[in-house]
């Protein structure tokens, strides 16, 4: 930023005389030769200042900034920077303006005002690439030439440039129906803008797409990916481009190429589908097949979706394929006509093809009716073999028409209904090429080989089978076995012989009780088996105990599991045993409260206990605590049997305490029930006023006072301290010892309203406790300019949580008492009586009665009691007459005496003798020596 900025000064003194300016008088003319030159060497100093000031104004005139660089831009397009002229100076300043090289001023000329600015708009227009550099010329004209600002204009022109990156987008081979998505980079290496005014991909039926074509202005250095996806809707090569128009590129627009290969199946079909299927004719209920081959011809898996027929009878083997490329896949079809008539069906096929997405082959044939063709699939015999006696076995005839027309067969029994076979239906209707099976069900009831006839009329004709079985039993004896009663807690054992009564052998195997009352001691098992013959050749002796866990039924099951000529087998003994014991219960059955009992005392329950056993019971209690017991302590109940039991609580101590009887006895749930008994010691009530007494002392021993403690209050003298002890009589000891006591104590006002907080002090009183408790820490004084009056409240409970008992009572200072007082008075009528006396001429002079209002006195001892409502005191008084001091220029009386206060010490009624008088003698001679004063205490 250029300044240029210059200060002149001038001083000159110009002079023939020699002697200093000083010593020359301020009167004395100048020499006119020496003022010609003088004053042409004034004008000359005048005009270089003058000079000077206008170049030093034109130098104060800044330009920013220096230089001005524009930047780069595209050709053909203008840019625009602007100077700030900055006048500094104190005068406006005039600025010609001219600039060099592709470089413009808005302005020739402008004016710059003292200490402000001005901007100066400059643009730069160039059409073709490079550096550009320049000058802007500012000149300040002043009285000789100008002065000149230099700044520096810089600007380039840049052709934008458009990178693409792949310049060819290649995709893999895509399948038909698939997406794939590569991205394109467009990069802008220039230090310009490019603005990009399309994007799109060509032709516009291609396979390829911009999922953003929108334009915009890619910024100088900038980057910008596009995402190109490729979906074929065909198989084969594919090929488009992407064209990027902008104005701003040399040749309007750049293109992307892009490829790609769609891989697509193609279907083939044997027989074609202008062929299809001709089956000719066929018979009703007889089925013909064919193949249908499917060759994948493409490049792609092929996947059929859904193959369907179109037509009565017609029905494929496979309802979905998938064909890998170059493979083939044969279907069957099937056609089993129902009905007679012709056949127009299709078989449809679904596919992924792109040229053949549904493919429809014709069928064609017709059906006919022929005569019913009936075939028995089974042998003469049909064999049941052997079947256990009560089991069920099942065989079935197995019937086929292979004509074309439909049947019944009937299926009858020899002789009827068989008691040990049976038919499941007695006719079978048979459609042209199905089968039917018909199940026969064969439960034999007997031992040994049954047999039956069984014929089949079809219509060639009866048909005749016969029906084999064998039956077989398994059975054991006995099934059941019962132990009886036995009690609980023992055990008894028996002897079971296991018998088998069935026609076949049995091996045991393995003996197993399911039941933990029952225990079983013969053991068999797999390497240790018995075989029991049949027809109860031999016998197993059981040996099995039963030992009852509770009272009642108890039941389990005996598994003897084995195998015989059927295979394995699992047989049950059924065992049961009834369990008996004694049981108690008690009425009331839950822990007894027996609420609140004073030490010393005895609380008595009943229970009722009761035998719900089925033996005899026999009880013994056991008491766990002195503080209870129960009566009788041991007693014997037979079944059903009940009896009332007496439980006797005494506590031993205050507050809550627990018990416990143990009801020792042959209970079958519990040998030793325990009773739980729950109490709560407690004091016996008693009255606080007899064992309270009230302590007072004031600089004596303490002494006993008499108290109400009826709230009505007690005077006590001032500075009087106040006790509380406690008598503990032997007659109350039992009630006392262990009782805690709390005094409180709280001030009165004088209306006897609590004020302040209460005081509290506790007693205890122990067994060691004789005579008298003092309460200790009661701290309490009575004084009439502090605890004036005060309520002591004691309280006790005979047991935690009782109700308490209190009394309270209210303590004053006060009373008659003897003391110096300082008691400021004044007198609301003071009389003096007059008298007569004779003067010095001897003249009887007539006194004159006083009566004076305002006198000052003072009380200064005496025997009273503030609080009294009447006559409260006795006082010695003082009293001066100060108004007569004040009208007789310091003349005043003063007198003493006795006066009885009224009314709490307020009203003062006395008489006083004079002791000092200095008034003027005839005051003193018509008046008495004595006075009589009404006086008032409580103006101060």
């Amino acid at each position: 930023m250029p300044t240029l900025k210059h200060t002149h000064r001038f001083s000159l003194h110009l002079s023939n005389d020699d002697r200093p300016p000083s010593a020359r008088p301020s009167n004395e003319p100048l020499n006119p030769t020496i003022l010609r030159p003088w004053r042409h060497l004034r004008r000359l100093l005048l005009f270089l200042a003058i000079l000077g000031q206008s170049q030093a104004q034109g130098q104060n005139l800044q330009a920013t900034p220096d230089p001005v660089d524009f930047g780069a831009i595209r050709p053909g397009e203008s840019a625009r920077e602007s100077v700030r002229l900055t006048n500094s100076g104190s005068d406006r300043v005039e600025v010609h303006v001219e600039t060099s090289g592709p470089f413009a001023a808005a302005k020739g000329t402008l004016f710059v005002d003292a200490n402000a600015h001005t901007d100066l708009e400059l643009t730069f227009n160039a059409g073709d690439p490079g550096t550009y550099d320049g000058a802007l010329e500012l000149a300040m004209p002043k009285l000789f030439g100008s002065d000149k600002l230099h700044v520096t204009l810089t600007a380039r022109v840049e052709t934008p440039v458009l990178l693409v990156n792949p310049v060819r987008v290649a995709f893999n081979d895509v399948v038909v129906g698939a997406t794939s998505a590569l991205s394109v980079e467009l990069a802008n290496p220039t230090d310009v803008g490019i603005v990009i005014d399309a994007l799109r991909v060509e032709p516009a039926d291609a396979s390829f797409r911009l999922e953003e074509d929108r334009g915009g202005e890619l910024a100088a250095g900038a980057k910008r990916h596009l995402t190109v996806t490729f979906a074929p809707d065909s198989g084969g090569p594919h090929t488009g481009h992407i064209r990027v128009r902008s104005v701003h590129l040399p040749d309007g627009s750049v293109t992307i190429g892009l490829q790609g290969s769609g891989l697509a199946p193609e279907l083939a079909t044997s027989p074609l589908p202008q062929v299809g299927f001709r089956l000719g004719p066929h018979d009703v209920g007889t089925t013909s097949q064919r193949y249908l081959t499917l060759l994948n011809q493409g490049l792609a898996d092929l996947s059929i979706s859904s193959i369907r027929t179109i037509g009565g009878g017609l029905s494929v083997s496979d309802s979905s394929l998938s064909i890998a490329p170059g493979e083939r896949e044969d279907i069957t079809l099937s056609y089993a006509p129902r009905y007679e008539g012709p056949l127009q069906g299709q078989i449809v096929l679904l596919t992924d093809d792109p040229q053949r997405g549904e493919v429809v082959i014709p069928v064609s044939g017709s059906a006919q009716v022929g005569p019913p063709l009936v075939e028995i699939l089974n042998r003469s015999t049909i064999h049941f073999g052997a079947v256990p006696l009560g089991r069920l076995a099942r065989q079935q005839v197995l019937l086929w028409n292979r004509g074309g027309s439909p049947f019944t067969a009937q299926l009858e029994l020899e002789g009827g209904v068989h008691p040990e076979f049976e038919l499941e239906t007695g006719a079978a209707l048979l459609q042209p090429g199905e089968s039917v099976k018909v199940e026969i069900l064969f439960r034999p009831k007997e031992i040994g080989d049954r047999r039956v006839g069984l014929s089949v009329q079809t219509e060639t004709g009866t048909h005749r089978f016969e029906l084999t079985g064998t039956g077989k039993f398994l059975q054991l004896s006995p099934t059941t076995y019962d132990f009886d009663r036995v009690p609980v807690g023992e055990s008894v054992s028996a002897v079971i012989d296991l018998a088998n009564i069935g026609n076949s052998d049995f091996t045991i195997s393995r003996l197993q009780s399911t039941s933990d009352d029952f225990t079983l001691y013969t053991q068999a098992s797999q390497d240790n088996k018995f075989l029991l013959p049949a027809n109860s050749l031999r016998t197993l002796p059981l040996n099995v105990t039963f030992a009852p866990s509770t009272r009642g039924l108890s039941s389990g099951t005996m598994r003897i599991e084995g195998f015989w000529e059927e295979g394995t087998e699992t047989l049950e003994m059924l065992l049961n045993g009834t369990g008996v014991a004694a049981e108690i219960e008690l009425h009331p059955s839950g822990p007894l409260d027996m609420g609140y009992v004073v030490l010393g005392e005895v609380e008595t329950r009943s229970i009722v206990a009761t035998n719900t056993g089925d033996t005899a019971l026999r009880v013994a209690a056991n008491s766990l605590t002195q503080e209870v017991r129960l009566e009788p302590d041991a007693f014997a109940l037979q079944p059903g049997e009940s009896t009332t039991l007496k439980l006797h609580f005494s506590p031993d101590a205050l507050g809550e305490r627990f018990a416990q009887i143990l009801l020792v006895s042959n209970d079958v749930h519990d040998k030793a029930q325990p009773i739980k008994v729950r109490g709560i010691g407690a004091l016996e009530t008693i009255d606080l006023t007899q064992i309270t007494r009230v302590m007072a002392s004031r600089k004596t021993p303490p002494e006993p006072t008499s108290a109400s403690w009826n709230n009505t209050p007690l005077v006590l003298l001032d500075e009087t301290k106040v006790d509380i002890s406690f008598t503990i009589p032997d007659s109350l000891r039992q009630a006392l010892i262990g009782r805690r006591i709390d005094i409180e104590w709280v001030q009165l006002d004088e209306n006897y309203d609590p004020k302040g907080s209460a005081r509290q002090a506790t007693v205890h009183i122990y067994e060691d406790a004789e005579g008298h408790v003092l309460a200790e820490d009661l701290n309490l004084r009575l004084t009439e300019d502090g605890n004036k009056r005060v309520r002591m409240r004691l309280t006790t409970r005979s047991y935690p949580d009782a109700p308490p008992q209190t009394i309270s009572q209210i303590f004053e200072a006060g009373g008659w008492k003897f003391e110096f007082e300082a008691k400021p008075l004044v007198s609301f009528l003071t009389i003096r009586p007059g008298r007569d006396y004779t003067d010095k001429d001897g003249n009887r002079v007539k006194g004159e009665t006083e009566r004076l209002i305002g006198l000052p006195g003072i009380a200064f001892a005496g025997w009273h009691n503030a609080e009294n409502p009447s006559i409260s005191g006795v006082h010695l008084t003082a009293t001066g007459n100060v108004l007569e001091a004040l009208s007789t220029n310091n003349a005043i009386a003063v007198s003493l005496g006795v006066a009885v206060s009224l009314y709490k010490d307020r009203l003062l009624f006395g008489f006083g003798y004079d002791i000092y008088d200095s008034r003027p003698r005839a005051k003193r001679k018509g008046t008495q020596d004595y006075i009589f004063t009404f006086k008032y205490s409580a103006l101060f």
